[in-house]
């Protein structure tokens, strides 16, 4: 059949292409989500984030989404590392790779004062990993027949990695055009501990080095990907991309996002190239086959296609939206590709107060938290009106309906003078959460 006009433009989607590419990274993928969890589980983060705390903080309407109890959570911990390996080795990949996609989207949607925009890239990963044929080649699935062994794959297939890997690198960017990012302000921050390492402490502590890292970031994500896509510089951008990643792991010890940003090079070069070093083959013949998609078919994975990274898009803009400082009100912050963009250090408590009997009780979350969930709680306006939902709720079960709760604390953002984050004069236990507008509950903060 005939494609359309407006489907012409996606017909490269579907030609055929060698999907060594996304066979290696499936393999590297696989790895790196099984150290991620076998770290979490022996480094204590399992039980530091989802035992020990009374209760976690989920995103707003997932508050149902609590953590097993018991060893439950070390019982799901270990299923992901099972999931990872079977990923990896593309045992039942399809079913793998589902359920782990399902558990560590329910992982991160029940603990955000843990927050990491590396861990919703995982997610995102993961679900593209579920509709990818990454299991015909090199597979177990293959020994067992459950599948057809092939080398080729649609080249949408390698195009959503490209294209999802450009949106993280445009937008960690342009979030990077901050006066507290090209004054060296946030870096001499966060190197203020490195230089005290012996020996590369002295590189760390200097102002050359650590403007030297500002720039250098910040070209490093505005360039790498137009760098990759072009062949004469692929090689060099691939090197200096290696190099850039592998000094943040170095420096900030930040998981496994470094070496999972270097797997998705792979998919910037040649697809032959890829299959002649790792599996000793070349079937660039094959590139220019079209695969029979049915018309049907191709036109609901062009749509998908293209939903898909509308939202990409659209998603990070949202924090545009709201006025004020992001850093500071995070209003928009999450899954907007601001990695590693600022400090913040707070304290609160909470005022409760009966309405009816005029008795007043200060609740103070150390009590409950560890000191790290406590600065989490401290800086985040979503937590502290959570929070104080909670205590309202927990006070109605002891008898006292109408309760009023106020924030009281103060929060410094990149080490600036300490200021209010919340209007302690407005009664939370009476705010209704508004997703899609300004919260006039939060201060402006610093300019």
């Amino acid at each position: 059949m005939q494609l359309p006009y407006i489907m012409k433009p996606f017909k490269s989607l579907f030609q055929q292409t060698d999907n060594s590419s996304l066979i290696i990274f499936r393999i590297a993928f696989g790895f790196l989500l099984c150290w991620h969890m076998v770290t979490a589980i022996v480094t204590g983060v399992i039980y530091a984030d989802y035992i020990k705390p009374p209760f976690t903080f989920s995103f707003i309407g997932f508050e149902w989404l609590q953590p097993l109890p018991g060893n439950g959570m070390y019982y799901y911990a270990w299923l992901m590392v099972l999931l990872a390996l079977m990923v990896m080795l593309g045992a039942w990949y399809r079913l793998a790779i589902t359920g782990f996609a399902l558990l560590w989207t329910m992982l991160y949607l029940m603990q955000k004062s843990d927050y990491n925009n590396h861990y919703y890239l995982v997610i995102l990963l993961c679900w593209i990993m579920v509709f990818m044929p990454a299991n015909r080649y090199c597979a177990v699935d293959v020994k067992r027949k459950a599948v057809a062994e092939s080398n080729l794959c649609s080249r949408y297939c390698i195009l959503i990695f490209i294209v999802q890997m450009a949106i993280v690198y445009f937008f960690a960017a342009i979030s990077k055009l901050t006066f507290d990012w090209f004054s060296g302000k946030y870096i001499a921050i966060q190197f203020a501990s490195l230089s005290r390492r012996p020996t590369l402490g002295i590189i760390y502590g200097r102002r050359w080095f650590q403007l030297f890292i500002c720039y250098g970031g910040f070209l490093s994500d505005l360039l790498t990907v137009p760098l990759l896509l072009w062949k004469k510089t692929r090689n060099y951008a691939f090197i200096l991309s290696c190099l850039f990643h592998l000094f943040n792991a170095f420096s900030f010890h930040i998981g496994i996002f470094p070496y999972l940003s270097i797997a998705l090079n792979i998919f910037f070069f040649d697809a032959a190239a890829v299959s002649r070093i790792f599996f000793k083959q070349d079937v660039s013949a094959a590139a220019n086959h079209q695969h029979k998609y049915n018309f049907l078919k191709k036109k609901i994975i062009a749509c998908c296609f293209s939903l898909y990274i509308f939202f990409q898009i659209i998603i990070p803009m949202r924090s545009w939206l709201y006025p004020g400082n992001v850093f500071w009100n995070e209003e928009g912050y999450r899954m907007s590709w601001k990695m590693m963009m600022r400090t913040k250090n707070g304290s609160v408590y909470f005022k409760v107060i009966d309405t009816a009997s005029h008795k007043q009780w200060n609740i103070y979350p150390a009590k409950q938290f560890s000191r790290y969930h406590v600065i989490w709680l401290s800086i985040s306006p979503d937590i502290i009106w959570q929070y104080s939902q909670r205590l309202k709720k927990d006070f109605r079960k002891k008898g006292y309906a109408n309760v009023q709760v106020y924030a009281v604390g103060e929060v410094s953002l990149n080490r600036s003078n300490s200021m209010p984050l919340i209007d302690s004069n407005v009664n939370l236990a009476a705010v209704t959460w508004q997703p899609f507008r300004h919260s006039t509950w939060i201060t402006n903060g610093p300019r």
